[in-house]
């Protein structure tokens, strides 16, 4: 679905937020706007072998008028209009609040890997994907928006959020020091595939979605997270299994990787389907259990992977196959075609 934010409602919130912010040179900047150049390079936070991490107000403005534009999508109340955001002056409150109007139409309105979606944050991320003139023009208009809101969001959500997020990063800092060695060389090992792009950037951000964290593979950029730093899931031990479930997606493509293939062919051979969620319940149950397995080794246990709960809620007809014919794999107690062909055999449904 293409968002078409030149019609009806586009051109006055464009004018009334683009002009609160000073922005606006020209009547037709709105309609005339090409895409600007990527931004210079961004200061990581942290850079280890495994994880390059970042706090920038970009991405983290991006996150905070997505968040306030999904809550008037669903007619709650803008999370940011706190205490500070009514001390600001008029036209910056005026320039925020059109921002999200614009964005609860149009980016908002889209899913997490929509197409307007990925282009701002590919923009943001430093990648140059390519664009035709439809994706251009969006392009500029929602990054324009971001500029309008990006007083309001300075003064009021940015010290807090850029704290927040390096407390995160810090306190993670230490567990990857110890553990990321080895939970990421069982996790090639166990995906019989090499990592690809090393270090992983990462965005650490206030929300980054429904689910507190989500991975792309951008066309020119390396594989690319955001993640939560207040989501209470991503917290403590549980961000250390979650930032390599993340990195995961680049080691367990639903499509292609080895993995897939695995799964693919098993199926293939006992004459089953295969359920279409099969491949990310085994990424989290498989990232769970080489964490688990690694702190405990390391006298950090007993660990409760995320996964448990995940798996649970979401996909309780496949938790017990895996349990009881992956994880054996997983936990070097099981040839790896084998376990794929009693797990496919286990969950599948005959064609």
């Amino acid at each position: 679905m293409r968002i078409q934010p030149a019609a009806s409602v586009a051109p006055w919130l464009a004018a009334l937020a683009l002009a609160a912010a000073g922005l606006l040179c020209a009547p037709s900047a709105a309609q005339t706007a090409s895409a600007p150049a990527p931004p210079e390079p961004r200061q990581p936070v942290l850079e280890t072998p495994w994880f390059r991490f970042y706090s920038n107000f970009d991405f983290n403005l991006f996150d905070a008028v997505l968040t306030s534009a999904t809550a008037r999508r669903d007619e709650q109340p803008d999370p940011f209009h706190g205490d500070c955001f009514t001390k600001l002056v008029q036209e910056e409150r005026s320039a925020w609040d059109s921002a999200v109007g614009y964005y609860s139409q149009t980016v908002a309105a889209t899913g997490d890997f929509s197409r307007e979606r990925y282009i701002v944050r590919s923009r943001l991320a430093g990648d140059s994907p390519q664009l035709d003139d439809d994706d251009r023009r969006d392009l500029a208009l929602s990054l324009l928006f971001l500029e309008a809101a990006s007083r309001a969001y300075r003064a009021c959500g940015w010290p807090d959020q850029d704290a927040t997020n390096r407390r995160w990063i810090a306190e993670l800092q230490g567990r990857l020091e110890r553990h990321a060695d080895a939970i990421g060389r069982r996790l090639e090992e166990v995906y019989a595939t090499k990592w690809r792009h090393l270090p992983i950037d990462v965005d650490v951000v206030g929300t980054a979605g429904w689910s507190g964290a989500d991975t792309v593979a951008f066309s020119s950029a390396p594989t690319h997270t955001q993640v939560s730093s207040r989501n209470p899931g991503y917290q403590g031990p549980n961000a250390l299994e979650m930032i390599f479930h993340e990195a995961s997606h680049e080691l367990m493509t639903p499509n292609n990787g080895p993995t897939a293939q695995l799964l693919a062919t098993a199926a293939a051979e006992a004459g089953v389907g295969v359920d279409r969620n099969l491949w990310h319940a085994l990424l989290f149950i498989t990232a769970g259990d080489v964490t688990r397995s690694t702190l405990e080794k390391a006298g950090e246990g007993p660990y409760v992977p995320v996964a448990e709960e995940v798996l649970h809620r979401a996909w309780e007809p496949l938790y017990q196959p895996l349990v009881t014919h992956w994880l054996p794999y997983v936990r070097g107690k099981a040839e790896r075609r084998k376990a794929a062909h009693d797990l496919v055999v286990a969950i599948g449904t005959p064609k």
